[in-house]
C-alpha cells in the first residue's frame, strides 16, 4: 500500500510493499507543464527550446488523460503567466487527483491568486537557492519571492522550499533551511543541477556524491540543533537513478526525466493527447527509480 502524507508532503509505502512494476498501473506523480515561458533567467536551467503552449480546451484533454496518477504537479516555465491558471486548477480539482500540488517560483503571487489557489491545490513548490545576494544572482526577484511565500502563508497554503545547491551556494544552504522554517514551510527539498540546458555550463561546479553526503549530515545536525520544523530531503542523483520523473511537456509529449544517454537528457514515452497514462506507464522502462525516489527511498531525509 503506498498513500500521501499531507501532513509532511510525501508519498509513503508500507515496509511489506513490493517496490517493482507490479505495484501499480499508473505513476505515482507527474508533471505537467502548462507552459515554458517564464519570467525568470535561473543560471541553472535545464528545459531545452520553447514550446508553444496549447488551449484551455487541449489543457484540459491532457488533465483528463492523466485521470489515475496519484499526484499531478502543475508546472512550467512558470505556471502563473497563464491567464487561465485558475480555470486549469479547477478542471484538476473536478478530475479527483488524490493530491494537486504547484510548482511556481512565487514572484506573481497575488492575494487573490492565493486565495483562489487555497480551494484548489494542496501545496505549493517555491525555489530559494540562498540569501538576497547569492539569490539574485542565479535566479533573481528574491523579495519578490519571499512576498510570494508570505502571500501563501497568509492565505493557508502549505508550501515546500525547494533550493537547488552546486559550488556558488553550498555553503548558504543553511541559511535556506533555517528562513524556509522561520517562513513557515513544511517541507524543504534540496537538490543538484540537471545536467542538461544551462545546467550543461556549471556541471563542474556540481558536487560530488561524497560531498552531498557531507552536506546533508551537517543539516541532519543543525536541525537537531537548531530545532527546525521543516521535513528535509537532499536528493543525490546518482542514487536515484535515471528517469525518475515523468513529465508532460506544453504539446503533450511525455517523457521520462533526467536520462543523460538520450537526447536533450530525455527519453520519449508518448504524447497524452493521444493516449492515456495507463498505456504511456506500460511502456515506462525506469519503474523502480520512479517508486523509491518519490517515496524517499533513494533520498537521503531528516
Amino acid at each position: 500500500m503506498i498513500w500521501f502524507d499531507k501532513r509532511e508532503l510525501h508519498f509513503s509505502a508500507d515496509p511489506q510493499t513490493r517496490l517493482d512494476g507490479t505495484v501499480l498501473d499508473r505513476p505515482l506523480s507527474v508533471s505537467l507543464q502548462v507552459t515554458r515561458d517564464c519570467n525568470l533567467d535561473c543560471v541553472y536551467c535545464s528545459e531545452i527550446g520553447e514550446i508553444t503552449a496549447l488551449s484551455l480546451e487541449e489543457v484540459k484533454q491532457m488533465i483528463s488523460n492523466l485521470r489515475g496518477v496519484m499526484r499531478i504537479i502543475l508546472t512550467g516555465g512558470e505556471p502563473l503567466i497563464r491567464k487561465d491558471i485558475v480555470e486549469i486548477a479547477e478542471h484538476v480539482k473536478e478530475s479527483h487527483f488524490e493530491i494537486v500540488s504547484l510548482a511556481t517560483n512565487g514572484v506573481l503571487m497575488t492575494s487573490e491568486m492565493a486565495r483562489k489557489l487555497s480551494e484548489l491545490v494542496d501545496y505549493v513548490d517555491i525555489t530559494i537557492d540562498g540569501p538576497r545576494k547569492i539569490h539574485n544572482r542565479i535566479r533573481g526577484d528574491y523579495d519578490a519571492v519571499i512576498d510570494g511565500i508570505r502571500t501563501l502563508h497568509a492565505a493557508g497554503l502549505a508550501f515546500s522550499i525547494v533550493t537547488v545547491i552546486y559550488r556558488e551556494n553550498v555553503d548558504s544552504v543553511l541559511f535556506t533551511c533555517q528562513i524556509a522554517d522561520a517562513l513557515g514551510a513544511t517541507k524543504v527539498k534540496i537538490m543538484t543541477p540537471i545536467v542538461k540546458g544551462k545546467g550543461r555550463n556549471i556541471n563542474a561546479d556540481f558536487l560530488s556524491s561524497d560531498q552531498l553526503l557531507s552536506v546533508f549530515e551537517r543539516i541532519k545536525s543543525e536541525k537537531e540543533r537548531n530545532g527546525w520544523m521543516p521535513r528535509i530531503t537532499l536528493t543525490d542523483w546518482s542514487r536515484v537513478g535515471e528517469g525518475h520523473a515523468i513529465l508532460v511537456h506544453p504539446n503533450g509529449d511525455v517523457v521520462a526525466s533526467p536520462v543523460p544517454a538520450e537526447e536533450n537528457c530525455v527519453l520519449l514515452l508518448g504524447n497524452i493527447l493521444k493516449e492515456d497514462i495507463g498505456a504511456i506507464w506500460r511502456k515506462y522502462p525506469y519503474k523502480e527509480n520512479h517508486l523509491k525516489k518519490y517515496i524517499e527511498e533513494s533520498l537521503y531525509v531528516c
